[in-house]
Protein backbone atom coordinates (compact mmCIF):
# COMPACT_ATOMS: atom_id res chain seq x y z
CA UNK A 1 0.00 0.00 0.00
CA UNK A 2 0.71 3.83 -0.78
CA UNK A 3 0.31 5.03 2.63
CA UNK A 4 0.57 8.97 3.86
CA UNK A 5 0.39 10.94 6.74
CA UNK A 6 -0.22 14.42 6.15
CA UNK A 7 -0.05 15.44 9.62
CA UNK A 8 2.72 14.78 12.77
CA UNK A 9 4.91 16.12 14.74
CA UNK A 10 8.06 14.21 14.97
CA UNK A 11 9.79 17.04 16.52
CA UNK A 12 8.33 16.81 19.76
CA UNK A 13 9.54 15.43 22.98
CA UNK A 14 7.98 11.98 22.89
CA UNK A 15 10.11 11.31 19.57
CA UNK A 16 13.52 12.29 21.08
CA UNK A 17 14.98 8.64 22.09
CA UNK A 18 13.18 6.49 18.78
CA UNK A 19 12.73 8.95 15.93
CA UNK A 20 15.09 7.05 13.85
CA UNK A 21 13.08 3.72 14.79
CA UNK A 22 9.61 5.27 14.18
CA UNK A 23 10.86 6.72 10.52
CA UNK A 24 12.22 3.31 9.35
CA UNK A 25 8.90 1.74 10.59
CA UNK A 26 7.09 3.62 8.14
CA UNK A 27 9.34 3.12 5.36
CA UNK A 28 8.93 -0.92 5.86
CA UNK A 29 5.37 -0.26 6.22
CA UNK A 30 4.58 1.48 2.84
CA UNK A 31 4.92 5.05 3.51
CA UNK A 32 5.52 7.69 0.98
CA UNK A 33 4.70 10.75 1.97
CA UNK A 34 5.28 12.07 5.95
CA UNK A 35 4.30 15.49 6.41
CA UNK A 36 6.19 16.80 9.71
CA UNK A 37 3.93 19.85 10.52
CA UNK A 38 5.96 23.14 12.73
CA UNK A 39 3.99 25.09 15.09
CA UNK A 40 5.93 28.32 15.29
CA UNK A 41 9.34 29.47 14.95
CA UNK A 42 11.50 26.90 16.65
CA UNK A 43 9.79 23.76 15.53
CA UNK A 44 9.24 25.16 11.21
CA UNK A 45 13.20 25.28 11.64
CA UNK A 46 13.36 21.78 13.60
CA UNK A 47 10.85 20.31 10.52
CA UNK A 48 12.80 21.66 7.79
CA UNK A 49 16.43 20.02 9.09
CA UNK A 50 14.14 16.88 9.39
CA UNK A 51 13.01 17.05 5.78
CA UNK A 52 16.70 17.79 5.03
CA UNK A 53 18.01 14.41 6.72
CA UNK A 54 15.06 12.18 5.94
CA UNK A 55 14.33 13.60 2.14
CA UNK A 56 13.11 10.49 0.35
CA UNK A 57 9.98 10.13 2.88
CA UNK A 58 9.44 13.71 5.23
CA UNK A 59 8.25 16.58 3.96
CA UNK A 60 8.14 20.21 5.64
CA UNK A 61 5.13 22.02 6.43
CA UNK A 62 5.50 25.07 8.19
CA UNK A 63 3.03 26.20 11.06
CA UNK A 64 1.92 29.04 13.14
CA UNK A 65 -0.42 27.46 15.43
CA UNK A 66 -3.16 29.98 16.16
CA UNK A 67 -2.55 29.95 20.16
CA UNK A 68 1.26 30.55 19.36
CA UNK A 69 0.28 33.61 17.31
CA UNK A 70 -1.52 34.81 20.21
CA UNK A 71 0.13 34.12 23.44
CA UNK A 72 1.26 37.62 23.90
CA UNK A 73 -1.73 38.05 25.01
CA UNK A 74 -2.88 35.28 27.17
CA UNK A 75 -2.01 35.53 31.02
CA UNK A 76 -0.94 31.87 31.29
CA UNK A 77 0.57 30.14 27.79
CA UNK A 78 -0.40 26.45 27.93
CA UNK A 79 -2.43 24.62 25.29
CA UNK A 80 -4.36 22.31 28.08
CA UNK A 81 -1.35 20.30 29.81
CA UNK A 82 0.78 19.36 26.56
CA UNK A 83 3.38 21.59 26.31
CA UNK A 84 4.22 25.51 26.55
CA UNK A 85 3.08 28.41 23.97
CA UNK A 86 5.99 29.47 22.00
CA UNK A 87 5.75 33.83 21.60
CA UNK A 88 7.45 34.73 18.50
CA UNK A 89 6.83 37.59 16.37
CA UNK A 90 4.46 36.74 13.49
CA UNK A 91 5.14 38.98 10.77
CA UNK A 92 8.38 38.06 10.57
CA UNK A 93 7.59 34.45 10.47
CA UNK A 94 5.63 34.66 7.90
CA UNK A 95 8.00 36.57 5.97
CA UNK A 96 10.90 33.60 6.76
CA UNK A 97 7.88 30.89 5.77
CA UNK A 98 7.59 33.01 2.22
CA UNK A 99 11.67 32.96 2.03
CA UNK A 100 11.60 29.47 2.45
CA UNK A 101 8.59 28.38 0.59
CA UNK A 102 10.92 26.02 -1.49
CA UNK A 103 11.70 23.78 1.53
CA UNK A 104 8.11 23.13 2.40
CA UNK A 105 4.98 21.21 0.67
CA UNK A 106 2.57 23.51 2.90
CA UNK A 107 1.78 25.67 5.01
CA UNK A 108 0.29 24.41 8.63
CA UNK A 109 -0.71 23.68 10.97
CA UNK A 110 -2.34 27.19 10.91
CA UNK A 111 -6.03 28.34 11.66
CA UNK A 112 -8.52 29.16 14.61
CA UNK A 113 -8.76 27.44 18.60
CA UNK A 114 -11.20 28.89 20.66
CA UNK A 115 -11.26 26.08 22.58
CA UNK A 116 -9.19 27.73 25.30
CA UNK A 117 -11.24 31.15 27.27
CA UNK A 118 -9.55 33.83 25.08
CA UNK A 119 -9.98 37.53 25.39
CA UNK A 120 -12.68 38.91 22.83
CA UNK A 121 -9.06 40.61 21.00
CA UNK A 122 -7.16 37.94 21.30
CA UNK A 123 -10.18 35.86 18.97
CA UNK A 124 -9.95 38.82 16.83
CA UNK A 125 -6.71 38.89 16.29
CA UNK A 126 -6.58 35.13 15.46
CA UNK A 127 -9.17 35.91 12.14
CA UNK A 128 -6.36 38.96 10.96
CA UNK A 129 -3.42 36.24 11.54
CA UNK A 130 -5.23 33.49 9.74
CA UNK A 131 -6.44 35.81 6.87
CA UNK A 132 -2.86 37.09 6.48
CA UNK A 133 -1.73 33.13 6.74
CA UNK A 134 -4.43 32.53 3.24
CA UNK A 135 -2.83 36.05 1.59
CA UNK A 136 0.63 34.32 1.81
CA UNK A 137 -0.65 30.61 0.73
CA UNK A 138 -1.83 32.58 -2.59
CA UNK A 139 1.24 34.32 -3.15
CA UNK A 140 3.89 31.43 -2.47
CA UNK A 141 0.73 28.94 -3.99
CA UNK A 142 1.29 26.65 -1.69
CA UNK A 143 -2.04 24.59 0.61
CA UNK A 144 -3.04 25.27 3.85
CA UNK A 145 -3.24 22.50 6.54
CA UNK A 146 -5.69 23.88 9.36
CA UNK A 147 -6.56 23.82 12.74
CA UNK A 148 -9.82 24.17 14.12
CA UNK A 149 -10.85 23.49 17.26
CA UNK A 150 -14.03 24.68 18.68
CA UNK A 151 -13.87 27.35 15.39
CA UNK A 152 -14.87 25.05 12.71
CA UNK A 153 -17.65 27.37 11.87
CA UNK A 154 -15.42 30.69 11.46
CA UNK A 155 -12.78 28.63 9.57
CA UNK A 156 -15.13 27.60 7.14
CA UNK A 157 -16.53 31.46 6.73
CA UNK A 158 -13.13 32.83 6.32
CA UNK A 159 -12.26 30.04 3.80
CA UNK A 160 -15.42 31.20 2.01
CA UNK A 161 -14.84 34.82 2.15
CA UNK A 162 -11.23 34.60 0.91
CA UNK A 163 -12.23 31.93 -2.03
CA UNK A 164 -9.49 29.87 -1.08
CA UNK A 165 -9.96 25.87 -1.32
CA UNK A 166 -6.26 24.66 -1.16
CA UNK A 167 -6.70 23.31 2.56
CA UNK A 168 -7.04 20.47 4.37
CA UNK A 169 -9.36 20.17 7.67
CA UNK A 170 -6.98 18.92 10.03
CA UNK A 171 -9.12 16.52 12.64
CA UNK A 172 -12.07 18.19 11.92
CA UNK A 173 -14.59 17.94 14.42
CA UNK A 174 -17.65 20.24 13.38
CA UNK A 175 -21.09 18.50 13.10
CA UNK A 176 -22.84 17.33 9.83
CA UNK A 177 -23.97 20.22 9.04
CA UNK A 178 -20.54 21.90 8.98
CA UNK A 179 -18.79 18.65 7.62
CA UNK A 180 -21.17 18.77 4.31
CA UNK A 181 -20.62 22.72 4.14
CA UNK A 182 -16.97 22.24 3.38
CA UNK A 183 -17.42 19.39 1.31
CA UNK A 184 -18.97 21.38 -0.33
CA UNK A 185 -16.18 24.46 -0.47
CA UNK A 186 -14.29 21.47 -2.19
CA UNK A 187 -11.73 20.92 0.84
CA UNK A 188 -10.03 18.14 2.22
CA UNK A 189 -10.33 16.20 5.48
CA UNK A 190 -7.63 14.47 7.04
CA UNK A 191 -8.21 11.47 9.44
CA UNK A 192 -6.33 10.72 12.50
CA UNK A 193 -6.19 7.08 13.73
CA UNK A 194 -8.56 7.68 16.74
CA UNK A 195 -11.09 7.30 14.14
CA UNK A 196 -10.89 3.42 15.76
CA UNK A 197 -12.23 4.84 18.81
CA UNK A 198 -14.04 7.96 17.87
CA UNK A 199 -17.75 7.79 16.44
CA UNK A 200 -17.19 11.07 15.09
CA UNK A 201 -14.81 10.35 12.86
CA UNK A 202 -16.48 7.26 11.29
CA UNK A 203 -19.25 9.93 10.86
CA UNK A 204 -17.33 12.37 9.37
CA UNK A 205 -15.95 9.24 6.40
CA UNK A 206 -19.41 8.62 5.86
CA UNK A 207 -20.34 11.82 4.33
CA UNK A 208 -16.97 13.01 2.66
CA UNK A 209 -16.32 11.16 -0.42
CA UNK A 210 -13.18 9.95 -0.85
CA UNK A 211 -11.98 11.51 -3.08
CA UNK A 212 -11.62 14.35 -0.40
CA UNK A 213 -10.14 12.22 2.31
CA UNK A 214 -6.43 12.34 3.46
CA UNK A 215 -4.35 10.46 6.31
CA UNK A 216 -2.83 11.90 9.69
CA UNK A 217 -1.64 10.98 12.86
CA UNK A 218 -1.32 14.48 14.60
CA UNK A 219 1.52 12.14 16.01
CA UNK A 220 2.30 11.89 19.04
CA UNK A 221 -1.80 12.09 19.56
CA UNK A 222 -4.58 11.14 19.07
CA UNK A 223 -3.77 7.63 19.04
CA UNK A 224 -6.08 4.77 18.05
CA UNK A 225 -5.74 2.95 20.90
CA UNK A 226 -5.82 4.90 24.44
CA UNK A 227 -2.76 6.18 26.40
CA UNK A 228 -0.52 4.88 23.14
CA UNK A 229 1.98 7.24 21.60
CA UNK A 230 0.68 7.83 17.82
CA UNK A 231 3.37 7.46 14.70
CA UNK A 232 3.01 7.55 11.16
CA UNK A 233 2.67 3.32 11.06
CA UNK A 234 -0.83 4.21 12.85
CA UNK A 235 -2.47 5.35 9.18
CA UNK A 236 -3.17 1.65 8.29
CA UNK A 237 -5.62 1.86 10.88
CA UNK A 238 -7.13 4.20 9.67
CA UNK A 239 -6.95 2.96 5.80
CA UNK A 240 -8.56 -0.17 8.06
CA UNK A 241 -11.52 1.66 9.06
CA UNK A 242 -12.20 3.72 5.63
CA UNK A 243 -12.19 0.69 3.84
CA UNK A 244 -14.56 -0.90 6.13
CA UNK A 245 -16.86 2.35 5.87
CA UNK A 246 -16.50 2.99 2.10
CA UNK A 247 -16.89 -0.87 1.17
CA UNK A 248 -13.58 -1.21 -0.59
CA UNK A 249 -10.39 -2.93 -0.11
CA UNK A 250 -7.56 -1.49 1.65
CA UNK A 251 -5.50 -1.01 -1.13
CA UNK A 252 -7.94 0.79 -2.86
CA UNK A 253 -8.75 3.13 -0.49
CA UNK A 254 -4.73 3.81 -0.25
CA UNK A 255 -4.05 4.58 -3.48
CA UNK A 256 -7.05 6.90 -3.56
CA UNK A 257 -5.68 8.60 -0.25
CA UNK A 258 -2.20 8.60 -1.74
CA UNK A 259 -3.68 10.58 -5.50
CA UNK A 260 -5.41 12.96 -3.12
CA UNK A 261 -2.24 13.93 -1.26
CA UNK A 262 -0.24 14.36 -4.62
CA UNK A 263 -2.82 16.70 -5.78
CA UNK A 264 -2.87 18.51 -2.60
CA UNK A 265 0.44 19.02 -2.12
CA UNK A 266 1.72 19.21 -5.55
CA UNK A 267 4.18 16.86 -5.64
Amino acid sequence: MKLVDVHAHLTFERFEEDLEEVIERARKGGFKIIIASGVGKKSNREVLKLSKKYSDIIKASFGIYPVDAVAEMLTEAKDDVTRDLEIFNVEEELEWIKKNKEECVAIGEVGLDYKMVLPEEARKKQKEIFRKVIDLAKLIKKPLVIHSRNAESDVLEILKEENFKNADLHCFSGNKNLIKKGVGQGLYFSIPAVITRLEHFKMLVEIVPLTQILTETDAPYLSAELGKRSEPIDVKHTIREIAKIKKLSEEEVSEQIYQNAKNLLKI
